[in-house]
């Protein structure tokens, strides 16, 4: 388990976690979130476990060649993490194969959006487009919820 480190818990910005593994580099990627989120590389599921505990991660990024490698990070994600936070947490899979937008592939994998590794070059642009469209989605229950916890 990773040593927590005083500057950690200093972060004021929405925190985002990115696995890479994959030929090509995330530094468009960065560049686009560099000035809206804290962005922390992660190598294993500890390091997402760590994070997990002591921030609050508003996005991750899993970059990877095959689905079976990252399997375990999906799985602490979508099974493990306690359904409130996992709401909260905008999840971007770039994929060698995959189609970029592919809603029945994002559906699959419990994502916000999934990415072709060749079309990083445009993620500004496909971020854009999915963010709205899960923004849209929940911008009603997110208000209601809102409403609810105050009366409770």
């Amino acid at each position: 388990m990773k040593i927590v480190e005083y500057q950690d818990y200093l972060i004021e910005k929405p925190l985002c976690l990115i696995y890479w593994n994959l030929d090509s580099n995330f530094d468009t990627i960065k560049k686009h979130l560099y000035e809206n989120f804290e962005i922390r590389e992660i190598k294993n599921l500890g390091d997402l476990i760590y994070w997990c505990k002591i921030a609050l991660v508003s996005m991750v990024i899993i970059g990877a060649k095959k689905l079976e490698e990252i399997k375990e990070l999906g799985n602490f994600l979508n099974e493990k993490l306690p359904v409130e936070k996992r709401r909260e947490i905008f999840l971007i899979y770039i994929l060698p194969e995959t189609k970029t937008l592919d809603p029945k592939k994002t559906f699959l994998l419990s994502a916000n959006l999934v990415i072709s590794e060749d079309h990083i070059f445009d993620f500004e642009r496909v971020y854009q487009k999915a963010s709205q469209y899960w923004f849209d989605l929940y911008k009603d229950f997110k208000s209601f919820y809102e409403k609810l916890k105050e009366e409770f």
